[in-house]
Formats: C-alpha cells, sequence, structure tokens
C-alpha cells in the first residue's frame, strides 16, 4: 500500500510540475473553493495477538479479526488546481471472536490531498495527519443466564495516525462528485497490539463550491 502511495504522490508531483511550467504568469494559489461530503467504508482488519486479564486475574489470548464498517466525514479547501487541504473524521467498529467482542475506533486529523483532473475524472494521492482512540470491550465468557453478569475487559487505547490515502472522484455536476478510495492507518504513537489493522474501502458523495 505505501509503495503504491509513494509512486502515485511522484507522478502527481510530476504531472503538477510540468502544469506550473505551462502556466506561468497566471495566478496559481489561493482559496479557489470548498469541497466536503459524507462516506461509509468498510474493509477486513486484523491485529497482532494480545493478551487481556479478566476479573478473577487470569490472562487470555485475544486477536482483533474481521470486517470492520464505518461512517464519517471530511471538508476540504483548494488552494490550487492540484491541491486541497482539510480535516476529516470518522469511527469504524469491528465486531469478532466467539462472544462478539467490540473494536471501535474514532480518528481525525489534518489532511492534504494532491489531485490530477481530468475532464470529469479526478484522481488523488493524499495523507491524514491526526489521532483518534480504539476502545476495546472484550467477553471474556458466555452468559449463563439473564441474571449473571458476564466478566468483562474494557479499556481504550489513544493513536498518533498517519494515514495515506489514494482514490478518485467523478463529478455529475459541477457541484457535486461520487468519490472512491481507500487507505491503511499506521498507528505510530507505540506499540499497540490491540490496534486492527487493514485497508478500508470508502464511498460517498463529495458537494463542491469553487470560486
Amino acid at each position: 500500500m505505501l509503495r503504491i502511495f509513494y509512486t502515485l504522490l511522484f507522478l502527481l508531483f510530476s504531472l503538477v510540475a510540468f502544469s506550473q511550467n505551462g502556466e506561468a504568469g497566471k495566478k496559481l494559489w489561493g482559496y479557489k473553493g470548498y469541497a466536503g461530503g459524507m462516506f461509509i467504508h468498510g474493509g477486513y482488519v486484523q491485529s497482532n495477538r494480545f493478551t487481556v486479564i479478566d476479573l478473577q486475574g487470569n490472562e487470555i489470548e485475544q486477536q482483533i479479526e474481521g470486517f470492520t464498517f464505518g461512517l464519517g466525514g471530511k471538508m476540504g479547501v483548494f488552494i490550487h488546481r492540484f491541491f486541497r487541504v482539510g480535516s476529516e473524521g470518522y469511527f469504524s467498529t469491528c465486531n469478532y471472536g466467539t462472544f462478539k467482542n467490540n473494536c471501535r475506533i474514532g480518528w481525525g486529523g489534518v489532511t492534504l490531498d494532491f489531485l490530477y483532473p481530468v475532464k470529469k475524472w479526478i484522481p488523488f494521492a493524499g495523507i491524514t495527519v491526526g489521532g483518534g482512540t480504539a476502545s476495546h470491550l472484550i467477553f471474556i465468557e458466555k452468559p449463563k443466564s439473564n441474571t449473571k453478569v458476564t466478566p468483562i475487559a474494557h479499556f481504550s487505547n489513544p493513536l498518533c495516525i498517519i494515514n495515506p490515502t489514494i482514490g478518485v472522484e467523478f463529478q455529475t455536476s459541477n457541484r457535486i462528485s461520487l468519490l472512491l478510495k481507500m487507505d491503511y492507518i499506521l498507528n505510530v504513537y507505540k506499540k499497540h497490539n490491540p490496534y486492527p489493522k487493514g485497508l478500508r474501502l470508502y464511498i460517498g458523495l463529495h458537494f463542491y463550491h469553487k470560486k
């Protein structure tokens, strides 16, 4: 994923540099409008193995593995034909294991997108730098009755993320586009085994207001 991202980033920078040479004398930088929208996403994630301790002090090995789904949105400001800066925020939930354990991550941060419009198509590569939280609800055993409380482990960990993204938009009109992208969230805060890793695929509508 990172190799693809850096390759696309290099190609986009090359295209931007070539375009700027042909637009000498024009005002290239400055506010040129904004865009924003809401997106749903899904993917398959997996963590390293980690250990939790139940209420009786027993150590139990766990691993997050399964499909994740979520919702969120982003807002960006165009500062150049080829550049957009902004912010985004999402949550993503994965249920896994025999007793339907739950891992939910929420994250957000500052975004930078490199664009290259080709008629109605806008391929892009971007990156998000920010943070969030991974929350876990782990059921240690199956409930024995409706009146007995099941022992659980419940904890949260902070995330510091770098999130590379690649995608494409298709403009259905001057004000609306259909956006499809995928990302891979990298947690750089510290070693955190209960963190779910994997590709997520996003789809949604982007609403434009260009200057």
